[in-house]
């Protein structure tokens, strides 16, 4: 995603019926893709944003980033597109190193056509260790990258609910020193922490609350209920789910939606130091026992059940962080009643090993048996997706 914060499709979704099951919603028009990159954000001041949390003092508990970061492998990247040079626009992501010069993010960072398919060619990427605000960030440009070319779908309407957000690019220089990360292949129904370098925010969301920017690493907390397919129409088995819970039922998405999703034993209201990601964390990583399980691919208003977020939706606050009711465009903001989905890496082993290989790279570890099968589509497909770029330095100044 470039140039817009929140990026909506143009369809419109109205006042929904009472009598649905799973799978009858859609992500399209509501979602909102979390990198970071907006016409009101130069290059100059990269107003780059972390995470949302239950409570503010989260934020601070929460901080990774610093001289000795906990996860020092993930980082902060910058995208520059060919429109950049005459804009100064560009796009902020996550990403983490699966070996000293390959790095793993979400398609959607380097992905170079807009949502009705015009392009602007990626141009460059630059790679901040540990995150874009530590003082002593290393920065590393890219000289390689790729996204699975079975996320670019024909409309780009249902693009990051496949369950092929990935991207993947290889570092002009070792990155040494650092951690790097195996990949995650058991069941992804459990609690996670992820990693992002994105907005700040509480309760009621980014942009609300009075919290400083930094622009450093935070982790958080959550748990995956369900896979994409269970709720969305337009998302694949690919994709897990997570709700932001505050510790209540009205505000609990599955639990309180399950007799009308068809689905049970959802009553979960939220796990210690609960977070949810925001703008500027897609492509972060979720780790399961110390393995990236998923990528950060985007957010969704629990006031997709209700029709309207506010008031007495699933979903309490609105874009502005106010309680006033308000149509499902402006309801996403990463605020407590909302979803994240994000993007299960084992779906797309078969991607990530054909790179690595083309690249003289160690493959990862093949998962358990039964994930097989569902990532057999993305085999043999790197070639057709890579964007292959003279190395590019990027000015902040």
């Amino acid at each position: 995603m470039r140039l817009l914060d929140y990026l909506l499709a143009t369809a419109s979704l109205g006042l929904l019926a009472t009598s649905a099951t799973a799978g009858d919603y859609s992500i399209a028009g509501v979602a909102q893709k979390n990198s970071s990159s907006n016409a009101n954000y130069s290059v100059a001041g990269l107003a780059q944003k972390t995470m949302t949390y239950t409570t503010l003092a989260n934020v601070t508990a929460a901080l990774a980033g610093g001289a000795n970061p906990a996860y020092n492998g993930v980082g902060s990247l910058f995208v520059s597109y060919q429109s950049t040079a005459t804009t100064g626009f560009g796009s902020l992501c996550t990403g983490s190193l699966l070996n000293s010069t390959t790095v793993l993010t979400a398609a959607h960072c380097v992905f170079d056509h807009d949502e009705e398919g015009n392009s602007d060619p990626v141009t460059g990427i630059t790679f901040f260790l540990p995150s874009f605000g530590a003082a002593t960030a290393v920065t590393i440009d890219a000289s390689d990258w790729a996204f699975n070319p079975l996320y670019d779908t024909p409309d780009h309407l249902g693009d990051i609910g496949s369950g092929h957000d990935i991207g993947i690019f290889t570092l002009s220089e070792a990155a040494t020193g650092y951690q790097t990360y195996d990949i995650y292949g058991g069941d992804p129904l459990k609690q996670f922490t992820e990693v992002g370098t994105g907005t700040i925010g509480g309760p009621k969301g980014t942009g609300t609350g009075g919290v400083t920017q930094d622009y450093l690493e935070r982790t958080g907390t959550n748990m995956y209920e369900l896979y994409g397919d269970d709720v969305f129409s337009d998302v694949t088995h690919g994709v897990v789910l997570a709700d932001f819970d505050d510790g209540t039922a009205a505000h609990d998405v599955f639990g309180r939606n399950q007799d009308l999703l068809g689905l049970t034993g959802l009553n979960q209201t939220g796990v210690v130091g609960e977070s949810n990601s925001s703008p500027g964390d897609s492509g972060g990583p979720e780790f399961i026992d110390g393995k990236i399980a998923t990528v950060t691919s985007f957010g969704i208003t629990g006031g997709i059940f209700d029709g309207f977020c506010g008031g007495t939706s699933t979903d309490p606050y609105n874009s502005s962080g106010t309680t006033a009711v308000r149509g499902l465009g402006s309801c996403t903001n990463s605020s407590v009643g909302e979803i994240a989905g994000n993007t299960r890496v084992d779906y797309n082993l078969g991607f990530i090993n054909g790179y690595l290989t083309a690249h003289g790279a160690a493959t990862e570890a093949v998962p358990e048996p039964a994930s097989w099968a569902l990532m057999l589509g993305g085999f043999g497909l790197v070639g057709a997706a890579m964007r292959r770029r003279p190395r590019t330095a990027i000015s902040f100044g």
